[in-house]
């Protein structure tokens, strides 16, 4: 038991976390800045996809990320919650980090679980080409921008609260 209070198992999990946390951010550009310009400007690369295939593999794509990002917000909200009544942070620095740590949950559930059904709902009726899903896939965006700078907050300012 004296283990998992030992300052080698604690410093472990700060690590782990760390580690989860930039995974996230480094998925997250990979998937908007670097895959998506290359999938809908295929044309640029020799191969003709039209605006639904495109959207069919990046969705694909964003699968495979909501299933990391789900796993993310489980290891987000229980270390946040433990990190919240256990770590010697002051209460500010416990608030921001605890905050920027549920938007980042929140988000994480809003994407996956409300905007990517939607959009997978929409190419199997063909409806892409509403304002509706427009509108849709433009929150479904801000969401994961939002998503980028919570987690890009918590784990910069948590490692400059240990400095």
């Amino acid at each position: 038991m004296v283990f998992f209070f030992s300052k080698v198992f604690i410093n472990s999990i700060n690590a782990f976390y760390n580690w989860i946390l930039g995974l996230s951010i480094g998925a997250i550009i990979a998937s908007g800045a670097f895959v998506a310009p290359v999938i809908f400007r295929a044309s640029n690369f020799g191969v003709e996809l039209d605006l639904a295939q495109s959207g069919i593999l990046m969705t694909a794509i964003f699968l495979k990320l909501n299933a990391l990002l789900l796993f993310v917000a489980f290891i987000i909200a229980v270390y946040e919650i433990f990190s919240l009544r256990l770590s010697s942070h002051t209460r500010i620095q416990k608030a921001i980090l605890f905050v920027s740590g549920g938007i980042s949950v929140v988000c994480i559930l809003l994407f996956a679980l409300y905007y990517t059904p939607f959009i997978l709902e929409s190419q199997e009726l063909g409806t892409i080409a509403t304002s509706e899903f427009n509108a849709m896939h433009k929150q479904s965006e801000f969401v994961f921008n939002v998503l980028f700078f919570a987690l890009s907050i918590n784990l910069i300012y948590r490692n400059l609260v240990r400095m």
